[in-house]
């Protein structure tokens, strides 16, 4: 094998500016799958950061929605109207890692001469983590906050921006509905994909028992609970929809009842498109890379073409065809691979060098880059270029190999 590999390499060597153009067309096949590959994961990346700004692993809200069927004794078309308790039931779940209340309104948030329209959330404080709030400065609420009922917010960070600018808002008085309310916090600017009542940057958060007393509400807008594991989601699902219908009477079944949002469903939506991305981009570098194949095939048509004579004089002097098989289709695979392998190097050089691609940036208003492109090299990614230019390889080497296997040795040596 070794004098067959050496063989190729002073076949190859013999013809290197042809050589070399056929490694070109090889190499920029490989940078074009690797590429736009790599494009494609980080388009995909990147939505799921825009989703995880929103929702925790395993994190669903919930929404009373209205009965389209009859139980309870209750006729369809009731609105559903979920309270405290109701979401305490589902938090007492086994499966259940942490719930947390929230009603809702909209509402003035004043500070100084500057206000402005805002979300106003009563919640919890497991809410922080399961809704992603990162504090920037200061602090999210604490059961402290929520026990005592205190008149504390925490401000998301375009509120604060908007109301404060470069002044830090933390020990700050607000007043929101106009009530007067110390600020605890300030969110970290963050990428939100997905939101119901404004993105959290424009929503500040204040405890929910302070939210219930001073609206006199005893129904919650939603609550949001945390499955103990992700993969547990449907199963959690099914048992908070039988807590809930035994509850405020409606059937288990009836799917308009309540309405459960979240991560794994924010996904759900774009897998389709991704994976329809990725199998668009993924066939324009192959057939990228097919054309470089293409190309090296035509070289070794014309290498076996002008053989012909040291072909025949091989198989004359006893020669098995299938090491003439061989013997090119080694030279085929050593011109594929080489090129190949300076693709991918090329292609870590230019992911490396590249700075991100815009994508959602400019539309959620974030200065993080967060939400671009970053396009993104695994080893899974370089495994399939790998295994794709190991096909093309085969393919366009083997074709030529096989015609010179196949030549008849005295017709060889008259064509000479």
């Amino acid at each position: 094998m070794t004098d067959i590999l050496r063989e190729a390499v002073v076949g190859l060597w013999r013809n290197r500016t042809r050589t070399l153009l056929s490694m070109l067309g090889i190499s920029w096949g490989i940078v074009a799958v690797v590429g736009l590959l790599a494009y494609g994961d980080g388009f995909d990346q990147a939505l799921l950061r825009g989703f995880q700004g929103a929702f925790g692993d395993g994190v669903s809200v919930v929404f009373g929605g209205q009965t389209s069927m009859q139980a309870g004794g209750e006729r369809a078309g009731r609105p559903v109207r979920m309270r405290l308790a109701d979401a305490e039931a589902v938090g007492e779940l086994p499966l259940v890692k942490a719930w947390s209340p929230e009603y809702i309104r909209g509402g003035t948030v004043t500070w100084g001469t500057k206000q402005a329209d805002y979300a106003v959330r009563g919640v919890a404080p497991a809410y922080a983590s399961m809704r992603a709030q990162p504090a920037a400065a200061g602090r999210f609420l604490d059961a402290e906050d929520v026990r005592l009922q205190r008149r504390v917010v925490f401000l998301g960070s375009e509120v604060a921006r908007k109301l404060f600018g470069q002044v830090d808002p933390v020990g700050e008085s607000v007043r929101i509905m106009g009530m007067s309310f110390d600020v605890i916090g300030v969110q970290k600017e963050k990428v939100q994909l997905s939101n119901y009542n404004r993105p959290d940057s424009e929503s500040v958060f204040i405890p929910h028992t302070t939210a219930g007393q001073l609206w006199n509400t005893e129904f919650l807008t939603t609550f949001v609970y945390q499955a103990m594991d992700p993969g547990l989601g449907t199963r959690i699902d099914t048992q908070m929809r039988e807590v809930l219908a035994r509850r405020l009477r409606f059937d288990p079944a009836d799917e308009r009842a309540i309405d459960a949002w979240g991560y794994a469903e924010s996904v759900a939506i774009t897998a389709g498109i991704v994976t329809g991305l990725k199998i668009v981009l993924g066939f324009i570098g192959v057939l990228t890379l097919a054309i470089g194949g293409i190309g090296v095939m035509n070289i070794m048509f014309v290498s076996v073409t002008e053989r012909t004579a040291e072909i025949g004089l091989r198989k004359a002097l006893g020669a098995r065809r299938g090491l003439i098989l061989l013997q090119f289709l080694t030279e085929g695979l050593v011109t594929t691979v080489a090129g190949g392998s300076a693709g991918i190097l090329l292609s870590f050089a230019l992911v490396w060098l590249l700075s991100p691609r815009p994508f959602l940036s400019e539309l959620l208003d974030d200065s993080t880059g967060a939400a671009d492109i970053h396009l993104r090299l695994s080893f899974e990614l370089v495994a399939i270029s790998s295994a794709i230019l190991m096909i093309v390889g085969l393919v366009s080497a083997f074709v030529p190999a096989l015609r010179a296997a196949r030549m008849d040795p005295i017709a060889a040596l008259r064509q000479d």
